[in-house]
């Protein structure tokens, strides 16, 4: 391993052949210095021990090696395996002229006392390679190597030493006062990467916990966040933001929002998209909100935002733990508007949702729609319905990142799904006739009345449907272009810009720009993301500006079940 660049501390230093005419001791006491100040350059870089054998290289003249025990390396290793590649050496080849003693340093390395080493007289002191309890039989086979053990636990790293001239015992000291440099630098950086490891640990634990909440087990991810953020869950209701990082890196933001949370906020690193930060905060039900409804982790988040121009924040409505997924989803949606707000954040807007409208007549469509998925043992039925809405506003790769599954995975579930339910998964019209059957689910279950069946187009006609609807479209009259006639034929389209652009004679730019400005005015994610995709269907089916599909393909749903 090389050494890296020189810098102040590699220029010559006491101890070299231009200052013989000092005393050893003032030279000894220079190097010291020197040293110290190593400890204070090397600490905080990565190449800090390699420059350092470099350094003590240069001081002794010699072959200087450093190798280090691979993080979780079998020990003990056989007794005749050599040592793996030194971490660091110094000067060029000094790895290779050191080769020979690569078993003894091996031995070290598998936590067994050091060989004894040849004794090297000078005229001053003997000389051998630190405390010899215990020794190997056998010594070293170049008696111009010394092998020093670095710290105090077994396995050690070995810092190894040849040169052909004895050492002084000066030097000895100066070796003995670097190994213990060397152990505070090698200790340091395993402490950082110990602290890393367990950084990544709550990380993954984060985002473990609200992937049970998305998934609706909420026992489980309350007691995967216990020992994280105590008392994060013990809240029955919460609000989901998700922080748009854009072109920053998040790790930098989310140190600056876990200080601004305080530990009141589960803050998860997104695993669908890598500039996002999802923040569930619990609310109590005397929780305080401001005039435009904002919340305390809210407000808290919405300064560190607004301190930086390339962030957006979206916000959901307060719900139940259960309905987690769907705030995620009024989440994503709030922050497709905040990208079009100079303030740069946005709250979803609260507007009541039309499965709250529609009664038990439609609660019983949906079971009836439902029934093969809903009679599957409960494991089963929950992890495919849980899947399904899901991927129903994201992507399958997105989906299985949130649930911490396969994108395969998430396909079979699909596919099992909707093969029970003879939809048709490709088909954007009977995609939206299922997220608003699973909607009416998740507002009633078991609510539905068993009387006489009816049919969609019946439950989409009634007046509170109609009134809805109208409020839903009504921001679109703000535009003057016709972006009502664009909507019905996109969605008549399967949500498809080309095929609309054939059907309706405009250019395939014109379609993207009338989607743009709908997002906008409707305050929905229309394209990137389905969910609003699917309102806007339902919209326009109840106001006749777009047609209802036809009846999905399974025979029971008929009569009875049937979307038209």
């Amino acid at each position: 391993m090389s050494v890296g660049p020189r810098s102040m501390a590699d220029e010559p230093l006491p101890g070299s052949a231009r200052d013989g005419d000092r005393s050893d001791g003032a030279r000894h006491g220079d190097r010291l210095d020197a040293l110290l100040d190593q400890l204070r350059l090397q600490s905080d870089r990565p190449d800090g021990p390699a420059r350092l054998v470099g350094w003590l290289a240069r001081q002794l003249a010699a072959d200087v090696t450093l190798t280090v025990r691979a993080p979780g390396t079998a020990c003990p290793a056989p007794p005749t395996a050599a040592a793996p590649a030194p971490e660091a050496s110094a000067p060029a080849g000094a790895a290779e002229r050191l080769a020979p003693a690569a078993v003894a340093v091996g031995r070290l390395l598998n936590g067994e006392p050091p060989p004894p080493a040849t004794p090297a007289t000078t005229d001053r002191a003997p000389v051998q390679a630190g405390p010899l309890p215990d020794p190997l039989p056998g010594p070293l086979p170049d008696p111009t190597v010394r092998l020093f053990p670095i710290g105090v636990r077994r396995p050690h790293a070995v810092l190894a030493l040849r040169r052909p001239e004895p050492l002084t015992a000066l030097e000895v000291r100066l070796v003995t006062h670097t190994e213990t440099v060397l152990g505070r630098l090698l200790a340091a950086r395993e402490s950082a990467a110990e602290r890393a490891a367990l950084h990544q640990v709550s990380a993954s634990l984060r985002v473990a916990a609200f992937q049970l909440l998305m998934g609706g087990q909420i026992t489980l991810a309350r007691r995967t966040a216990a020992a994280l953020v105590p008392g994060v869950l013990v809240h029955e209701r919460a609000r989901v933001y998700l922080v748009d990082c854009t072109t920053t890196d998040r790790n930098v933001t989310a140190r600056v929002l876990a200080g601004s949370l305080a530990g009141r906020a589960l803050l998860v690193r997104c695993p669908a998209h890598d500039t996002h930060l999802i923040v569930l905060a619990p609310l109590p039900q005397d929780a305080p909100l401001d005039e435009q409804g904002w919340c305390p982790t809210g407000l808290a988040l919405r300064d560190v935002v607004e301190r930086r121009p390339d962030h957006h924040l979206g916000g959901s409505t307060t719900v139940d733990l259960a309905r987690t997924a769907d705030a995620y989803r009024e989440a994503f949606n709030a922050l497709t508007v905040a990208r079009n707000l100079p303030h740069r954040h946005a709250l979803y807007q609260a507007q009541t949702q039309l499965a709250q409208l529609l009664g038990e007549s439609a609660t019983a469509w949906a079971e009836r729609l439902l029934a093969p998925v809903l009679e599957l043992p409960r494991d089963q039925r929950d992890e495919v319905i849980e899947t399904t809405r899901l991927a129903l506003a994201f992507s399958h790769a997105q989906t299985g990142r949130m649930l911490d599954v396969h994108r395969n995975t998430v396909a079979r579930r699909i596919e099992r799904g909707v093969g029970m339910l003879g939809l048709d998964w490709g088909s954007f019209q009977e995609r939206a006739v299922l997220d608003l059957a699973l909607q009416l689910l998740g507002e009633a279950p078991g609510r539905g009345s068993t009387g006489h069946r009816v049919r969609l187009s019946a439950i989409l006609s009634c007046e509170a449907a109609k009134a809805w609807a109208q409020a839903f479209l009504a921001p679109l009259a703000e535009d003057r272009r016709p972006l009502l006639r664009t909507l019905a034929g996109w969605v008549t389209a399967g949500a498809n810009a080309r095929d609309t652009q054939a059907a309706l004679g405009l250019h395939q730019q014109t379609v993207l720009d009338h989607l743009r400005t709908a997002e906008r005015l409707l305050q929905r994610e229309l394209t990137a993301g389905r969910g609003g995709a699917y309102e806007l269907a339902w919209a326009l089916w109840v106001s006749g500006a777009a047609a209802l599909p036809g009846a999905p393909r399974r025979g029971s749903c008929a009569g009875g079940a049937a979307p038209g």
